[in-house]
């Protein structure tokens, strides 16, 4: 995989083929379009049974841990990157967004102000709710960017603030952060920190599941990482209503197959946003 900005165009992955869904375990998959990057095709099938539509075949777990490590923030503050029309990025409802390429250091600055206008408002109010926000809470963040949820979530409550993020560029920033520990660089890692004896009172997922190769596994170690009276928080596009082909995404969730997963962990299941939203919000506890 290319780690030198000159080569920040290039992109390639290795694939593997999926023979039933990870969720369900169906094997009848409805084939459900594709979407073209970079001389790759990326097909996806549904499965009628949950719900889920997943890239089939899609990239191996190496092969999107060296992109999001190498390549993928450090395409976004560049306004590089896949560009799909009538996503939300050229959708006519954010003023970050534009076609123009930029300076590595504006365009951070961009994402970062971008994530404060968008995240904290919409993920904070739902985990205070369900757990009740101070000083003595554990909040981790899987997939965190730059930090700046975790960031709001220290300053406003003084909660103790952990940060999953794979991205070079991205934890050279979070590392300057006194306030946020960082424990790890992939979602799969929770396998090994689920070993240890920290446990956390919130484990946020926001647009995070539907870039990993395993959510369900990632879901499964989180909820075992969790404190008593824990919540898991989940936030993804909606393919009801945002049917986000792209090749970052290899899983797009419906809340049926949330439902049915939460069913399978033995966790309650509660979805916060409404049925017609772009993105699907949810919690399990």
């Amino acid at each position: 995989m290319p780690t030198q900005e000159t080569d920040l165009d290039k992109v390639a992955f290795e694939f593997e083929a999926l023979e039933a869904c990870l969720f369900c375990g169906a094997r009848a998959l409805v084939p459900s379009g594709k979407i073209s990057w970079l001389d790759n095709d990326f097909w996806y099938v549904v499965c009628p049974t949950c719900g889920l539509k997943f890239m089939n075949p899609r990239p191996t777990r190496e092969s999107y841990q060296a992109f999001y490590a190498n390549q993928f923030w450090q395409q976004k503050i560049r306004n590089k990157g896949f560009h799909q029309p009538g996503q939300a990025w050229n959708a006519g409802t954010y003023t970050y967004d534009n076609e123009e390429a930029w300076d590595p250091d504006e365009g951070r600055k961009n994402r970062m102000e971008k994530h404060r206008e968008q995240r904290p408002k919409t993920i904070i109010p739902v985990i205070d709710a369900a757990i009740g926000l101070n000083e003595k809470k554990k909040v981790l963040e899987v997939g965190c960017g730059y930090g700046i949820t975790l960031e709001v979530i220290h300053k406003e409550y003084k909660s103790q603030v952990y940060a999953i993020e794979p991205s070079t560029d991205a934890q050279a920033m979070i590392k300057k952060n006194e306030y946020i520990k960082l424990v790890g660089s992939y979602a799969e890692e929770l396998e090994k920190i689920v070993k240890g004896d920290e446990r956390y009172d919130a484990i946020i997922f926001s647009h995070v599941l539907e870039n990993t190769t395993e959510p369900h596994q990632v879901i499964r170690w989180a909820k075992e990482s969790l404190a008593k009276g824990g919540i898991l928080y989940l936030q993804t596009p909606n393919l009801l209503v945002n049917d986000q082909m792209n090749p970052y995404h290899p899983f797009i969730f419906s809340d049926s197959s949330f439902r049915m997963l939460a069913d399978k962990l033995h966790m309650r299941y509660e979805r916060k946003s409404g049925l017609i939203d772009r993105m699907l919000i949810a919690i399990m506890q």
